[in-house]
């Protein structure tokens, strides 16, 4: 999101990377959240964004979707599609709608995309969860409503993908399979985004760190990485 096109903005569209030129960002007049963010990340890669609460994960990642401004400084992302994925809660289990419904609102981000019943099942199907598109939300466990969400996320097919600690509360079974998930994305050439805590989940997926700490953001290779090949 830009307030207004500058030189150095022009710059930073020259080539197809994630790009933030000392952005900065407050919530209230003088308390900094965010310090001269200035870093670019390549197009493809999967990032785990790390730091204590309040260091400014949820905000970097809400700046990126367009949801907050950045009170200084500029950032450019080449994508002509993201979905952005908030903390579990956020979300209202108790509104009176069904799984197929839930499903169905990707639509409303491409709205020139068209969903049929396989398009729905296909989309379950591939995070393991039950097909029944009439099912109400109210009884799905915790595990069973993250994994609809990333069904959604699927059918969003989004070329950056912005996730808020996902797992957070979340069964191990259901934190593999999605983990496979995300894996499969990364290897198709999306690029990830996610603030996560668990640096087991860290050190076995995800290939680059950007560390959140006292306002400033640090981008770097995992050097804990398993499997760096894979």
């Amino acid at each position: 999101m830009f307030v207004s096109l500058t030189h150095a903005m022009v710059d930073l569209m020259k080539d197809n990377h994630l790009k933030f030129e000392h952005l900065e960002a407050e919530y209230h007049k003088g308390q900094s959240v965010l310090k001269d963010v200035h870093f670019c990340i390549p197009s493809g890669s999967y990032c785990g964004i790390i730091g204590s609460n309040g260091s400014g994960k949820s905000t970097f990642l809400k700046i990126i979707a367009g949801l907050l401004i950045p009170s200084k400084g500029c950032f450019f992302h080449p994508f002509k599609t993201l979905a952005y994925l908030p903390q579990n809660a956020m979300f209202n289990k108790s509104f009176p709608i069904s799984v197929g419904d839930v499903l169905k609102m990707a639509r409303y981000v491409n709205a020139n995309d068209t969903y049929g019943i396989e398009d729905l099942k296909k989309a379950l199907l591939s995070v393991k969860i039950s097909q029944d598109l009439e099912r109400p939300i109210q009884d799905l466990s915790g595990g069973q409503f993250q994994r609809l969400l990333f069904a959604r996320l699927l059918l969003q097919n989004p070329d950056l993908l912005l996730l808020d600690e996902p797992f957070n509360g979340i069964d191990e079974e259901t934190i593999y399979d999605l983990a496979n998930v995300l894996k499969d994305l990364h290897q198709k050439g999306k690029t990830i985004l996610i603030a996560i805590h668990d640096w087991h989940f860290v050190n076995t997926f995800i290939p680059t760190i950007i560390e959140a700490k006292n306002g400033a953001l640090t981008l770097y290779d995992n050097p804990n990485l398993v499997n760096k090949g894979s």
